[in-house]
Protein backbone atom coordinates (compact mmCIF):
# COMPACT_ATOMS: atom_id res chain seq x y z
CA UNK A 1 0.00 0.00 0.00
CA UNK A 2 2.73 2.16 0.58
CA UNK A 3 4.83 1.95 -2.47
CA UNK A 4 3.89 2.01 -6.07
CA UNK A 5 4.21 -1.54 -7.46
CA UNK A 6 8.01 -1.80 -9.72
CA UNK A 7 7.27 -0.94 -13.40
CA UNK A 8 9.05 -2.57 -16.60
CA UNK A 9 10.22 0.57 -18.89
CA UNK A 10 8.67 -0.01 -21.85
CA UNK A 11 11.26 0.73 -24.94
CA UNK A 12 8.40 2.54 -27.00
CA UNK A 13 8.92 6.31 -26.64
CA UNK A 14 5.88 7.72 -28.39
CA UNK A 15 3.41 7.12 -25.83
CA UNK A 16 6.13 8.58 -22.64
CA UNK A 17 6.24 11.54 -24.52
CA UNK A 18 2.95 11.89 -24.80
CA UNK A 19 2.52 11.56 -21.23
CA UNK A 20 5.89 13.85 -20.25
CA UNK A 21 3.86 16.82 -22.44
CA UNK A 22 0.82 16.71 -20.81
CA UNK A 23 2.55 16.33 -17.71
CA UNK A 24 4.45 19.76 -18.75
CA UNK A 25 7.95 18.55 -18.94
CA UNK A 26 9.74 16.34 -22.06
CA UNK A 27 13.32 15.39 -21.64
CA UNK A 28 16.61 17.71 -21.03
CA UNK A 29 18.64 20.24 -22.91
CA UNK A 30 21.52 18.29 -23.17
CA UNK A 31 23.79 17.40 -26.78
CA UNK A 32 22.25 14.67 -28.59
CA UNK A 33 23.86 11.25 -29.60
CA UNK A 34 25.32 10.79 -33.12
CA UNK A 35 22.67 10.19 -36.04
CA UNK A 36 20.48 13.48 -35.79
CA UNK A 37 19.63 14.40 -39.15
CA UNK A 38 18.48 18.15 -38.21
CA UNK A 39 21.12 20.71 -39.03
CA UNK A 40 21.39 23.42 -36.14
CA UNK A 41 20.00 26.80 -36.91
CA UNK A 42 21.36 28.68 -33.93
CA UNK A 43 19.52 28.45 -30.11
CA UNK A 44 16.01 29.35 -29.59
CA UNK A 45 16.94 30.17 -25.77
CA UNK A 46 19.39 30.79 -23.48
CA UNK A 47 19.05 29.85 -19.73
CA UNK A 48 22.20 30.86 -17.13
CA UNK A 49 24.77 31.60 -19.88
CA UNK A 50 23.56 27.56 -21.86
CA UNK A 51 22.36 28.00 -25.02
CA UNK A 52 19.52 25.53 -26.40
CA UNK A 53 19.59 24.64 -30.11
CA UNK A 54 17.01 24.63 -32.61
CA UNK A 55 17.83 21.15 -33.13
CA UNK A 56 16.89 20.11 -29.91
CA UNK A 57 13.37 22.17 -30.16
CA UNK A 58 12.83 20.73 -33.53
CA UNK A 59 13.31 17.10 -31.98
CA UNK A 60 11.08 17.63 -29.22
CA UNK A 61 8.45 19.32 -31.43
CA UNK A 62 8.25 16.58 -33.97
CA UNK A 63 8.07 14.11 -30.48
CA UNK A 64 5.23 15.60 -29.40
CA UNK A 65 3.44 16.26 -32.42
CA UNK A 66 3.52 12.49 -33.28
CA UNK A 67 2.56 11.27 -29.69
CA UNK A 68 -0.78 13.57 -29.65
CA UNK A 69 -1.45 12.58 -33.42
CA UNK A 70 -1.28 8.78 -32.07
CA UNK A 71 -3.47 9.39 -29.61
CA UNK A 72 -5.90 11.05 -31.66
CA UNK A 73 -5.79 14.24 -29.92
CA UNK A 74 -4.52 16.79 -32.61
CA UNK A 75 -6.38 18.72 -35.45
CA UNK A 76 -5.09 17.94 -38.77
CA UNK A 77 -3.05 20.88 -40.62
CA UNK A 78 -5.65 21.75 -42.47
CA UNK A 79 -7.77 22.63 -39.88
CA UNK A 80 -8.96 26.07 -38.79
CA UNK A 81 -8.07 24.84 -35.05
CA UNK A 82 -4.46 23.36 -35.76
CA UNK A 83 -2.74 27.12 -36.17
CA UNK A 84 -3.41 27.24 -32.06
CA UNK A 85 -3.08 23.95 -31.47
CA UNK A 86 0.20 23.87 -32.91
CA UNK A 87 1.18 27.32 -31.15
CA UNK A 88 0.38 25.87 -27.66
CA UNK A 89 2.62 22.60 -28.06
CA UNK A 90 5.45 24.60 -29.14
CA UNK A 91 4.72 26.67 -25.98
CA UNK A 92 4.80 23.47 -23.89
CA UNK A 93 7.87 22.31 -25.63
CA UNK A 94 9.65 25.77 -24.95
CA UNK A 95 8.20 25.48 -21.51
CA UNK A 96 9.17 22.26 -20.91
CA UNK A 97 13.34 22.97 -22.31
CA UNK A 98 13.65 25.86 -20.15
CA UNK A 99 12.61 23.97 -17.13
CA UNK A 100 14.97 20.84 -18.09
CA UNK A 101 17.86 23.31 -18.62
CA UNK A 102 17.44 24.64 -15.51
CA UNK A 103 17.74 20.61 -13.80
CA UNK A 104 20.33 19.56 -15.93
CA UNK A 105 22.61 22.58 -14.88
CA UNK A 106 21.89 21.78 -11.04
CA UNK A 107 22.22 18.06 -11.49
CA UNK A 108 25.73 19.06 -13.31
CA UNK A 109 27.22 21.06 -10.39
CA UNK A 110 26.38 18.20 -8.45
CA UNK A 111 28.36 15.94 -10.04
CA UNK A 112 24.94 13.75 -10.54
CA UNK A 113 23.84 14.27 -14.29
CA UNK A 114 23.89 11.49 -16.57
CA UNK A 115 27.02 10.92 -18.38
CA UNK A 116 26.80 9.23 -22.38
CA UNK A 117 28.05 5.74 -20.91
CA UNK A 118 25.03 6.00 -18.55
CA UNK A 119 22.17 7.16 -21.19
CA UNK A 120 24.19 4.16 -23.65
CA UNK A 121 23.86 1.51 -20.87
CA UNK A 122 19.61 2.51 -21.02
CA UNK A 123 19.89 2.43 -24.28
CA UNK A 124 21.25 -1.27 -24.46
CA UNK A 125 18.81 -2.47 -21.75
CA UNK A 126 15.90 -1.28 -23.65
CA UNK A 127 17.66 -3.27 -26.91
CA UNK A 128 18.16 -6.42 -25.28
CA UNK A 129 14.07 -5.63 -24.10
CA UNK A 130 13.44 -5.15 -27.37
CA UNK A 131 15.36 -8.57 -29.06
CA UNK A 132 18.03 -6.28 -30.07
CA UNK A 133 19.12 -2.81 -31.02
CA UNK A 134 17.44 -3.16 -34.90
CA UNK A 135 14.17 -4.12 -33.52
CA UNK A 136 14.44 -1.53 -30.92
CA UNK A 137 14.70 0.69 -33.81
CA UNK A 138 11.75 -1.01 -35.39
CA UNK A 139 9.19 -0.22 -32.47
CA UNK A 140 10.33 3.50 -32.07
CA UNK A 141 10.25 4.03 -35.69
CA UNK A 142 6.68 2.33 -35.56
CA UNK A 143 5.69 4.77 -32.98
CA UNK A 144 6.86 7.59 -34.64
CA UNK A 145 10.17 8.50 -32.67
CA UNK A 146 14.00 7.17 -33.07
CA UNK A 147 16.99 6.60 -30.98
CA UNK A 148 17.63 10.44 -30.97
CA UNK A 149 14.38 10.68 -29.01
CA UNK A 150 15.02 8.14 -26.34
CA UNK A 151 18.57 8.74 -25.83
CA UNK A 152 16.87 12.69 -24.65
CA UNK A 153 14.47 11.23 -22.76
CA UNK A 154 16.28 8.62 -20.68
CA UNK A 155 18.86 11.86 -19.83
CA UNK A 156 16.15 14.11 -18.55
CA UNK A 157 14.79 11.49 -16.48
CA UNK A 158 18.35 10.36 -14.98
CA UNK A 159 19.02 13.73 -14.33
CA UNK A 160 15.54 15.18 -13.04
CA UNK A 161 15.25 11.57 -10.74
CA UNK A 162 18.90 11.67 -9.56
CA UNK A 163 18.35 15.40 -8.65
CA UNK A 164 15.31 14.92 -6.98
CA UNK A 165 16.08 11.86 -4.85
CA UNK A 166 19.05 14.11 -3.72
CA UNK A 167 16.75 16.56 -2.75
CA UNK A 168 14.13 14.22 -0.67
CA UNK A 169 16.90 12.93 0.89
CA UNK A 170 17.60 16.07 2.29
CA UNK A 171 14.22 16.74 3.26
CA UNK A 172 13.86 13.47 4.85
CA UNK A 173 16.75 14.43 7.05
CA UNK A 174 15.14 17.63 8.14
CA UNK A 175 12.21 16.45 8.57
CA UNK A 176 13.97 13.58 11.13
CA UNK A 177 15.63 16.39 12.70
CA UNK A 178 12.83 18.48 13.47
CA UNK A 179 11.07 15.14 15.60
CA UNK A 180 14.27 14.84 17.72
CA UNK A 181 13.72 18.43 18.25
CA UNK A 182 10.57 17.34 19.82
CA UNK A 183 8.04 19.04 16.86
CA UNK A 184 4.82 17.09 16.84
CA UNK A 185 4.65 14.04 14.04
CA UNK A 186 1.31 14.96 13.09
CA UNK A 187 2.21 18.41 13.14
CA UNK A 188 5.11 17.51 10.36
CA UNK A 189 2.93 14.85 8.81
CA UNK A 190 0.35 17.35 7.87
CA UNK A 191 2.54 19.93 6.38
CA UNK A 192 5.06 18.16 4.78
CA UNK A 193 4.29 14.41 4.18
CA UNK A 194 3.42 13.34 0.41
CA UNK A 195 0.99 10.76 1.60
CA UNK A 196 -1.95 11.81 0.18
CA UNK A 197 -4.36 9.74 2.11
CA UNK A 198 -2.93 9.63 5.54
CA UNK A 199 -1.44 13.85 5.66
CA UNK A 200 -5.16 15.07 6.42
CA UNK A 201 -4.66 12.54 9.27
CA UNK A 202 -1.61 13.72 10.77
CA UNK A 203 0.11 10.49 9.18
CA UNK A 204 -2.39 8.01 10.54
CA UNK A 205 -1.98 4.86 8.73
CA UNK A 206 -4.56 3.04 10.98
CA UNK A 207 -3.84 -0.72 12.03
CA UNK A 208 -2.02 -2.72 8.84
CA UNK A 209 -2.72 -6.18 8.63
CA UNK A 210 1.16 -7.99 7.82
CA UNK A 211 -0.79 -10.48 5.51
CA UNK A 212 -2.37 -7.79 3.42
CA UNK A 213 1.00 -5.81 3.39
CA UNK A 214 3.30 -8.60 2.16
CA UNK A 215 2.77 -7.56 -1.51
CA UNK A 216 4.14 -4.48 -0.63
CA UNK A 217 7.65 -2.98 -1.10
CA UNK A 218 10.14 -5.23 0.85
CA UNK A 219 12.04 -2.43 2.25
CA UNK A 220 8.42 -0.73 3.56
CA UNK A 221 7.35 -4.15 5.17
CA UNK A 222 10.96 -4.75 6.23
CA UNK A 223 10.29 -1.54 8.31
CA UNK A 224 7.14 -2.00 9.42
CA UNK A 225 7.75 -5.56 10.98
CA UNK A 226 11.21 -4.29 12.87
CA UNK A 227 9.47 -0.99 13.87
CA UNK A 228 10.30 -0.54 18.10
CA UNK A 229 6.90 0.48 19.90
CA UNK A 230 6.68 3.93 20.53
CA UNK A 231 9.19 5.10 18.72
CA UNK A 232 9.91 6.95 15.41
CA UNK A 233 12.16 5.46 13.13
CA UNK A 234 15.32 6.69 10.34
CA UNK A 235 14.32 7.57 7.36
CA UNK A 236 13.62 4.13 5.40
CA UNK A 237 14.28 4.06 1.46
CA UNK A 238 11.88 2.16 -0.62
CA UNK A 239 10.28 2.73 -4.09
CA UNK A 240 7.94 5.41 -2.83
CA UNK A 241 10.81 7.99 -1.30
CA UNK A 242 11.88 8.14 1.73
CA UNK A 243 9.70 6.77 4.49
CA UNK A 244 9.67 7.94 8.29
CA UNK A 245 7.51 6.21 10.52
CA UNK A 246 6.29 5.81 14.15
CA UNK A 247 4.98 2.46 15.43
CA UNK A 248 1.86 3.15 18.12
CA UNK A 249 0.77 -0.20 18.85
CA UNK A 250 1.27 -3.74 17.47
CA UNK A 251 -0.90 -7.48 17.67
CA UNK A 252 0.41 -10.44 16.33
CA UNK A 253 -0.89 -9.48 13.08
CA UNK A 254 -1.16 -5.85 12.43
CA UNK A 255 0.72 -2.88 13.43
CA UNK A 256 -0.48 0.96 13.88
CA UNK A 257 1.48 3.24 12.33
CA UNK A 258 1.77 6.64 11.33
CA UNK A 259 3.74 7.89 8.79
CA UNK A 260 5.69 10.89 6.57
CA UNK A 261 6.76 9.76 3.25
CA UNK A 262 9.12 12.09 1.23
CA UNK A 263 8.34 11.09 -2.65
CA UNK A 264 11.22 10.03 -4.59
CA UNK A 265 9.13 7.19 -6.78
CA UNK A 266 11.59 4.83 -8.18
CA UNK A 267 10.63 4.62 -11.05
CA UNK A 268 10.16 7.71 -11.79
CA UNK A 269 8.56 10.10 -13.60
CA UNK A 270 7.50 13.67 -13.93
CA UNK A 271 4.13 13.14 -13.38
CA UNK A 272 5.13 12.14 -10.06
CA UNK A 273 7.01 15.12 -9.21
CA UNK A 274 6.36 16.61 -5.97
CA UNK A 275 4.97 19.99 -5.01
CA UNK A 276 7.95 21.23 -3.42
CA UNK A 277 10.65 19.72 -5.96
CA UNK A 278 8.28 21.67 -8.20
CA UNK A 279 8.79 24.60 -6.41
CA UNK A 280 12.14 24.60 -5.79
CA UNK A 281 12.50 24.41 -9.84
CA UNK A 282 10.40 27.66 -10.60
CA UNK A 283 12.25 29.66 -7.58
CA UNK A 284 15.27 28.85 -9.53
CA UNK A 285 13.60 29.71 -12.95
CA UNK A 286 12.27 32.80 -11.07
CA UNK A 287 15.97 34.19 -10.04
CA UNK A 288 17.39 33.74 -13.59
CA UNK A 289 14.37 36.00 -14.70
CA UNK A 290 15.30 38.72 -11.90
CA UNK A 291 19.03 38.34 -12.78
CA UNK A 292 18.49 39.12 -16.52
CA UNK A 293 19.88 35.21 -17.46
CA UNK A 294 16.97 33.61 -19.16
CA UNK A 295 15.63 34.56 -22.56
CA UNK A 296 13.64 33.18 -25.22
CA UNK A 297 15.01 33.70 -28.34
CA UNK A 298 12.34 32.09 -30.75
CA UNK A 299 8.92 33.52 -31.11
CA UNK A 300 6.76 31.08 -30.06
CA UNK A 301 4.43 33.11 -27.68
CA UNK A 302 5.96 32.32 -24.32
CA UNK A 303 8.41 35.28 -22.94
CA UNK A 304 8.66 34.11 -19.19
CA UNK A 305 10.26 36.87 -17.64
CA UNK A 306 7.56 39.57 -18.97
CA UNK A 307 6.59 41.84 -15.78
CA UNK A 308 3.07 40.27 -16.52
CA UNK A 309 4.01 36.44 -16.87
CA UNK A 310 6.15 34.52 -14.72
CA UNK A 311 8.28 32.16 -15.87
CA UNK A 312 6.57 29.28 -16.71
CA UNK A 313 3.71 28.93 -13.91
CA UNK A 314 4.27 26.74 -11.08
CA UNK A 315 1.11 24.34 -10.71
CA UNK A 316 -1.24 25.76 -7.61
CA UNK A 317 0.52 26.13 -4.07
CA UNK A 318 -0.07 23.57 -1.74
CA UNK A 319 0.97 23.05 1.87
CA UNK A 320 3.73 20.86 0.68
CA UNK A 321 5.30 23.00 -1.62
CA UNK A 322 5.39 26.31 1.04
CA UNK A 323 6.72 24.34 3.85
CA UNK A 324 10.23 23.33 2.65
CA UNK A 325 11.54 22.16 6.21
CA UNK A 326 14.87 23.88 7.28
CA UNK A 327 14.65 26.23 4.51
CA UNK A 328 18.23 25.40 2.46
CA UNK A 329 17.21 21.99 2.11
CA UNK A 330 15.72 21.40 -1.35
CA UNK A 331 16.96 24.71 -2.41
CA UNK A 332 19.15 24.94 -6.21
CA UNK A 333 22.30 26.55 -5.56
CA UNK A 334 23.22 29.90 -6.29
CA UNK A 335 22.79 30.56 -10.15
CA UNK A 336 25.68 30.92 -12.28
Amino acid sequence: MASPARRRRLPVLVPVVLALVAGGVVATTQVLGRGSSTPPRGPVAEVAGARIPASLFDLRLGSALTAIRQAGGAPEPGDPAYPAFLAGVKRRVMESLIIDQVIAQEAGYRHLAASDADVAAEIAADARSAGGEDRLEKQLSEAGGNLDQLRDAIRSRLDEQRLEDLFASQRAADVEARLASRAPFETLAGQLSDDEQSRSRGGDLGALNLAQLSASDASFIAAVRAAPEGRVSDPIRDDAGYEILRLDAQSATTRSLHRILVAAPRPYTVRERPPWFAAAIFQAIDDDCRAGRLRVLLDVGLQPCAPSRPAPAPPPASPRASAAPGGAANGFSPRP
